[in-house]
């Protein structure tokens, strides 16, 4: 009798675990394919233009954008910016069957004059990652040259009021290959963690509370300059309340709704110039 008791008592542990979990698992509106790991290209663009002699590895034709922008159309591709990603790894709202993050780094005039009408016209989205300090000298003038001008405060706080456009934080400052020995947001050689720390919290609030003081929504991702990081990056930005972090490896990205480390180390596919739209997407696409 002890021991039929003891498996009664089993059985209806086992049962009142499953309850609990199937309901915490119903809480959370995690996709039933979560398991699946869902493919996540990115690519990376910089500059447009409509001038053929100016195109290069990182600057495409118009024509050359707009035939990519029709290409992830044809291919069932739905555009997403990394507040949709954050959404979906929080479980608050699912992915597209077949996402896609269009990026343009360091923030050109050519964003505003070429790349929101065409963004519009197929009906897509893009991540425009933006350098402070090129923001402000631009901001100071009233040159809005397409060949080599940065947008302006106002211009981004306009995109940031649409659907279209999202701003990320590129750094205020902080876009260069070698400056007093420091190639972009990494640590130098001998610079302790703590001054480190110091530097990149500095650089990086100073462009948070820009887009703020200038109406820009808030950045939530950061995006290295010439993907250059430390290994002590990620906690430093982690704990300024970034939540996802773009670099220039490139490999495919997988959704992980079990871990947002990942989120951290978001890697794209640079678009450059003379490059078959078809030939260029067939390696994010797989075909």
């Amino acid at each position: 009798m002890v021991i039929k008791l003891k498996k009664i008592y089993a059985l209806l542990a086992a049962l009142l675990v499953l309850a609990v979990s199937g309901g915490r698992l119903a809480a959370r509106s995690v996709p039933a394919a979560a398991a699946v790991r869902t493919p996540l290209p990115i690519v990376m663009y910089h500059q447009v233009s409509q001038n053929k002699s100016r195109a290069g590895a990182y600057c495409v034709t118009l024509n050359e954008l707009e035939n990519d922008f029709r290409y992830i159309k044809a291919c069932g591709c739905t555009a997403i910016t990394t507040r949709q990603l954050l959404d979906a790894v929080d479980g608050t709202a699912p992915l597209p069957e077949k996402p896609i993050i269009i990026t343009f780094d360091d923030g050109f005039e050519s964003v505003a004059q070429y790349v929101e009408p065409l963004l519009k016209q197929y009906g897509l989205c893009a991540v425009v990652s933006v350098v402070g300090a090129y923001t402000d000298l631009y901001s100071q003038s009233d040159d809005h040259s397409v060949n080599y001008a940065y947008l302006t405060w106002e211009e981004l706080a306009q995109m940031s009021r649409g659907n279209t456009i999202e701003i990320q934080n590129h750094s205020y400052d902080l876009h260069h290959l070698n400056h007093c020995g420091r190639k972009g947001a990494k640590k130098c050689s001998g610079e302790s963690e703590e001054a480190y720390r110091r530097f990149l919290q500095t650089d990086l609030q100073k462009m948070q509370t820009l887009c703020l003081q200038n109406g820009v929504t808030m950045p939530t991702a950061f995006t290295y300059p010439y993907g250059c990081y430390s290994k002590e990056s990620k906690e430093i930005i982690k704990a300024m309340g970034f939540r996802a972090a773009y670099i220039c490896e490139e490999r495919m990205n997988y959704v992980d709704y079990d871990s947002t480390d990942w989120l951290f180390r978001l890697c794209r596919y640079n678009r450059p110039h003379g490059v078959g739209t078809a030939l260029f997407f067939s390696k994010l696409l797989g075909g």
